[in-house]
């Protein structure tokens, strides 16, 4: 389970991140008195928005997959490997039939 300070690493290497897409520079004594700050609150995410993590996975090609799961969330990870766990096989898909010779 994550606690606050990891929240607010995240919220502050986004931070450190959005600046950097918008060539912002913020002094290093600015960000140890924001991260002091976010230290003292207690931090939650917000309720996970209503993406279909699994869908989205099923519609990536093989060069696009690793990049989009490091995007995910420790809990859309989980999301996907939930359902990837639930998620037939091959040998499911076949079961006992066999392939006809024609």
């Amino acid at each position: 389970m994550t606690n606050e300070t990891d929240y607010v690493a995240d919220i502050m290497n986004k931070w450190y991140e959005a600046m950097q897409q918008n060539k912002i520079m913020v002094q290093p004594k600015a960000s140890t008195i924001l991260g002091i700050i976010l230290a003292r609150f207690k931090i939650e995410p917000l309720e996970e928005d209503d993406r279909d993590i699994w869908a989205e996975a099923l519609s990536k090609r093989g060069g696009e997959f690793m990049e989009w799961y490091k995007e995910l969330s420790e809990t859309q990870q989980a999301i996907y490997h939930n359902k990837l766990s639930q998620a037939p096989t091959n040998a499911d898909l076949v079961g006992n039939k066999a392939l006809l010779k024609g």
